[in-house]
């Protein structure tokens, strides 16, 4: 690595940390205006609130840097050059030979690698931490009801729902079931006194995924029903079939994952790539084209992060116009330019009417690497 180059990287990783950590520091005090006194509310006794908070916006900030790390880079980039430029050091380095290039070089090599972090942390971290990042503020212990909305089981045909889920215990208070095809002899309602979700284990591969109803209300006199199938497959287990079952209990399989009754908008949003494709495999589910534009959006996500960067910096770096804030907000513009085309087009997509989901995320892509190649060649090697 030549001088040149550590200098270069040097610079900019400051400013990247310092704009990161103010950014941070903004969001957390915005944030904390709102929500202490919630998240206060919501601390158990055995717990101090400096843990709380800890615990609240340390997990947040996984996902606070995964919305602004590539603008970040951009300011960050922006930010080395003009400090360069008012210390009158590019002056000194063109005057030495050195091209635009060689400059942006390092920098660029800077972007990938932080473009590479952020794609570790969309694929490990913010997974890691998807149920806590699904708590608000005033929910943060989990034990608050919370309505749910009635969801379609597809590959039962039974629609899910009940009057408040309480996330602690991942239960379902006054569940109900809507059987929109017989299945057995049980009737087209079924109601009980609670239901708790019961997530497949590798340790129990024979524990299938579902509900298990305790205290149903309807249909009485469950011992005169024997459980159901469909396509030979059991649906719905009675406590003659499963001894973990009393007798006025059933149990309800079903591939349909609490969180989604509650925050599905959220469920896929901290999901790994893994995750979204066994969601889109999932035959109790059906997403839509908004998921499928979110799949297809994370593998092109990490050559978007470059692309900004690739859009923004050679206004600043170009040398054509003297006036550094002419620069800078020339850079804003591209800025503004790459996250419309970005959200406009996965609107589209995800409507799933106009365009293919697929399309709709790659087509960013297509609009932007050309428009960036046009701007990049006024660096010149």
């Amino acid at each position: 690595m030549t001088l040149l180059s550590r200098y270069t990287v040097k610079l900019f990783i400051k400013i990247y940390l310092i704009m990161l950590t103010a950014m941070f520091c903004m969001y957390f005090i915005i944030d904390m205006v709102t929500n202490l006194d919630r998240l206060s509310n919501a601390t158990p006794d055995s717990v101090s609130l400096l843990d709380t908070l800890i615990h609240y916006y340390g997990v947040r900030s996984f996902s606070l840097f995964n919305t602004i790390n590539s603008a970040v880079i951009l300011l960050a980039a922006m930010g080395t050059i003009a400090g360069m430029q008012n210390k009158h050091e590019l002056i000194a380095l063109h005057s030495m030979g050195a091209s635009p290039g060689q400059i942006a070089k390092p920098i660029i090599v800077m972007a990938v690698i932080l473009a590479s972090l952020g794609a570790a942390n969309r694929e490990f971290m913010l997974p890691r931490y998807q149920e806590t990042l699904s708590r608000t503020a005033q929910n943060w212990n989990g034990e608050e009801k919370i309505p749910i909305r009635a969801k379609f089981d597809h590959r039962t045909d039974i629609l899910i729902g009940g009057q408040h889920a309480v996330m602690s215990d991942r239960t379902i208070i006054n569940p109900r079931l809507h059987l929109h095809q017989p299945i057995g002899m049980f009737p087209r309602i079924i109601e009980a006194e609670k239901a708790i979700y019961v997530a497949s284990s590798n340790e129990n591969p024979d524990q299938p995924a579902g509900y298990k109803l305790v205290n149903v209300a309807v249909p009485t006199e469950l011992e005169k029903y024997q459980s159901a199938k469909i396509d030979d497959q059991v649906v719905i287990y009675t406590s003659q079939d499963n001894s973990s079952l009393n007798q006025n209990d059933l149990f309800l399989t079903s591939n349909l994952p609490l969180e989604l009754l509650v925050a599905e908008s959220n469920h896929y949003k901290y999901s790994s790539t893994k995750d979204l494709v066994a969601l889109l495999k999932n035959e109790s589910l059906d997403y839509g084209a908004h998921l499928r534009v979110q799949l297809h959006a994370r593998i092109v996500q990490p050559i978007l992060d470059l692309t900004l960067l690739l859009l923004g910096l050679p206004f600043i770096l170009s040398g054509r116009n003297p006036n550094i804030i002419f620069s800078i907000c020339s850079s804003m513009v591209a800025m503004v330019c790459y996250y419309a085309v970005v959200f406009t087009s996965h609107a589209i997509g995800g409507s799933g009417y106009a365009i293919t989901p697929s399309l709709a995320a790659w087509i960013p892509l297509l609009v932007l690497i050309p428009a960036a190649y046009f701007v990049t060649k006024h660096i010149r090697r």
